[in-house]
């Protein structure tokens, strides 16, 4: 939580998003609170593992380092990018 704000005040709310669903979604990603990546904790099966990069599965991971994605970020986060280093950021994406 601490790479996306180190603020404790609501500085990020979601009234502009009328859609309940998606403030959910929005919240869980900024938590790092996913199905995908927390189910193996309710389970008790093990972490699961990037498929390509053989780390540990993150919401960090899945949205700005996986070279997997590298396309689909250049499509859909190019504003999220900056611009000298190329470097995506975290917190700019959520």
């Amino acid at each position: 939580m601490r790479q996306i704000t180190t603020s404790i005040l609501p500085d990020w709310t979601y009234t502009h998003i009328r859609d309940r669903r998606k403030q959910i979604v929005l919240a869980r990603l900024r938590i790092s609170h996913t199905y995908l990546t927390q189910r193996y904790l309710l389970t008790k099966n093990p972490q699961p593992y990037c498929d390509d990069c053989l780390v540990p599965l993150t919401v960090r991971h899945l949205l700005v380092e996986c070279p997997s994605f590298i396309d689909l970020r250049h499509r859909y986060l190019y504003q999220c990018r900056d611009i000298d280093s190329g470097v995506y950021y975290l917190t700019k994406v959520l």
